[in-house]
């Protein structure tokens, strides 16, 4: 704590199906927008959220961390928490409030991401669960799935599986992966992927060239030519939203 300013750090889940994403925009609800709104109403005084990752529209966490700065006197960690449970409930969940030291950053002091994304493949949908995996009809090989995900661990230049920023066109968009595998869980198969940072709509693109393969519709090839060539055009549609969960945020 300096000069009776103290730093917050909130780690917390919701499901993305209720927001526009985690960012605050115009007269569309948000996870900020509310997660502010709640904050502001207990401490009584303005916060501004600084985050580990925002997540699109559609999208989900289980380990999401936000920072703040707050001048509250006695600030009660416990308290708050409490507090925020009650306002932000159903759609976000707060697991932990937290005094941490002035120069923790959600974003910046993160060393790294793991994103989970789950996939259903059946015959019929699961109405249950529509709005939390992706539902794919059969035939999906998963020996492909498990055969093409090493092909994205290491230092690549992901540009052909990300959205270029279009205030940053030239930005640079190698990603260190770390992990990227299939496992089997349950009657869903889901694809666990950790990288040092992630760009826009890459695990959802990596997830979707790697179904279309599983589902023999294109080329194995086609990962090591997007990994070679940056061209996204090669690459078929993102996966949708719904299927994405930020898992963790690793410090």
């Amino acid at each position: 704590m300096a000069d009776g300013i103290t730093r917050v750090r909130i780690d917390l889940a919701y499901r993305g199906s209720a927001f526009h994403g985690f960012a605050a925009n115009p007269d569309v609800p948000s996870v900020a927008a509310k997660l502010t709104e709640s904050i502001e109403k207990v401490l009584r005084h303005p916060v501004s959220l600084l985050v580990a990752g925002r997540t699109d529209r559609g999208v989900h966490a289980t380990g999401q961390v936000v920072s703040f700065s707050t001048s509250a006197a006695h600030f009660d960690p416990k308290k708050l928490k409490a507090a925020l449970n009650k306002l932000c409930a159903p759609d976000i969940a707060i697991q932990a409030v937290t005094s941490v030291d002035d120069n923790f950053h959600a974003r910046f002091s993160a060393t790294g991401r793991r994103y989970r994304y789950r996939l259903l493949v059946s015959d019929v949908s699961d109405p249950l669960r529509a709005d939390v995996v992706w539902w794919v009809p059969p035939p999906v090989s998963v020996d492909l799935l498990n055969e093409v995900a090493p092909k994205f661990v290491g230092s690549h230049d992901f540009s052909g599986f990300c959205r270029r920023p279009k205030r940053q066109p030239d930005a640079d968009l190698t990603r260190a992966v770390s992990e990227a595998i299939w496992n089997e869980v349950g009657d869903e198969l889901h694809f666990v992927i950790s990288a040092n940072a992630f760009c826009h709509q890459m695990v959802r693109s990596i997830v979707s060239t790697s179904v279309e393969i599983a589902r023999g519709r294109i080329k194995r090839d086609v990962v090591d030519r997007l990994l070679e060539t940056g061209n996204r055009s090669l690459a078929p549609e993102v996966g949708p939203p719904h299927g994405l969960a930020l898992e963790a945020v690793l410090y």
